[in-house]
């Protein structure tokens, strides 16, 4: 019986899958619509991490739900931890169920996105989403109100277990640097021997076809080792602090969007999703070339692995000190147990902030002599050291949340009024 139940609410869960592309854009139509509203006056000075807190989780179980899946966490529990760092953040209730309001407005208007012309999903289906939002939604209310007046302090244990895993972290992400360049050096060796190997089997008697084989291989060799020289020079400017910062005003909204167009002839190439969502104007003080380096990186990286589903780009002002860039994709992921897997895994935010974070454990596939995506990756992990290095540069935080075979989340904040004259 709940096998026929589940086959009946196919189209919610395609819905389900469709709210889950889209949560780093709902999350900030949120966020920029709590901003517009006067009644609500210390968003401010949240970080996204702060403003977010405990509503990924929430979203999550309303994914399970829509699914038929169990969630894994109580959303009574959730949101009573929601609501305790709303009043420790000095809200008013008021204030706490306005937000709640506006996060469930948004919710509404995402599945009218998906279900514009009431087409795709039939009665059944259709009942079963706003049931699962009017649950999710009476549960949220009630869970934020339950602890909404008790106050629980951080231990001082748990703050010097912090300051030790920022240290651990800064001592890895040392150690991974220098195994990136090892990692290179050894790709560049190897790419000059293919060549060199090619060179001169195309000297020996062989057919056209033989021959363009091997020029095939010595132009995909070439334009690799040009990438990784380009790479090692960035890397060695900055390393020696030969970077310097040029700011000027500018509205980056215009900027990202050209970047993003830019690549769609990639994307429509590889049959990839590829979307650009944000405020029209985001006046900053910044470096443009700088801020184009890091998403021409980032954007180019996600078209180059991710083979199917698409790459989300988003912008939004997170404070008056602060704007956040994110690029999410669909591809692989990274492989905890590799070089770039444990670079990445260095750069985890600390807190449940995305759909990527958490999720139901997949299994991972068993490896196979086809499969290219590791080695793959590996060459993408010093172009994720230099875009660190420039978002070091210019003061600004990145954090990456990844799984292998489920996508990649970039979320980079820069400062609004960048600082002259920094250097590396």
């Amino acid at each position: 019986m709940a096998k026929h139940k589940s086959e009946k609410l196919v189209q919610a869960g395609e819905l389900a899958a469709f709210l889950r592309t889209r949560r780093e854009v709902l999350l900030n139509k949120w966020r920029e619509r709590c901003d517009a509203d006067p009644l609500l006056s210390r968003k401010s000075s949240f970080s996204r991490e702060e403003f977010n807190d405990q509503v990924p989780v929430l979203l999550d179980i309303l994914d399970h739900r829509l699914k038929l899946m169990k969630p894994s966490n109580d959303p009574v529990e959730v949101s009573s931890q929601h609501g305790l760092h709303r009043w420790q953040s000095g809200y008013s209730l008021q204030e706490l169920m306005i937000e709640l309001e506006h996060l469930f407005a948004i919710l509404i208007h995402e599945v009218s996105g998906f279900d514009p012309d009431y087409t795709k999903m039939d009665t059944e289906n259709a009942s079963h989403v706003y049931r699962e939002l009017n649950r999710l939604y009476s549960e949220a209310s009630r869970g934020s109100v339950l602890y909404y007046h008790e106050l629980r302090q951080t231990a001082a244990a748990e703050q010097a277990a912090s300051l030790q895993a920022a240290l651990d972290q800064l001592y890895q992400m040392g150690k991974e640097r220098n195994e990136h360049l090892r990692h290179s050096s050894h790709d560049l060796r190897s790419s000059f021997s293919v060549m060199l190997m090619a060179s001169q089997l195309s000297q020996s008697p062989s057919s056209e076809k033989e021959r363009s084989e091997l020029m095939t291989i010595i132009n995909r060799n070439l334009a690799s080792v040009r990438d990784m020289l380009l790479q090692l020079t960035d890397y060695a400017r900055i390393e020696a602090g030969q970077e310097t910062l040029e700011i000027k005003q500018l509205n980056v909204s215009a900027l990202i969007t050209e970047v993003v167009e830019n690549a769609r002839p990639v994307a429509e190439m590889r049959k990839l999703t590829l979307t650009a969502e944000g405020p029209e104007k985001l006046e900053i003080m910044s470096d443009k070339v700088q801020i184009q380096r890091i998403l021409q990186n980032l954007l180019y990286n996600a078209l180059k692995y991710t083979e199917k589903g698409g790459i989300y780009v988003s912008w939004t002002n997170e404070n008056d000190s602060r704007w956040v860039l994110s690029i999410q994709d669909t591809g692989p992921g990274f492989q905890e147990d590799t070089p770039t897997g444990l670079f990445v895994g260095q750069l985890k935010p600390a807190s449940h902030t995305t759909a990527i974070h958490k999720q139901v454990p997949v299994e991972k596939p068993a490896p196979t002599v086809s499969d290219k995506n590791e080695d793959l990756k590996e060459s993408e992990g010093l172009g994720l050291f230099i875009v660190k290095k420039i978002c070091e540069l210019m003061k600004a935080t990145m954090d990456i949340e990844s799984r292998p075979e489920t996508g990649t989340l970039v979320r980079i904040r820069f400062q609004a009024r960048q600082e002259p004259n920094a250097k590396a």
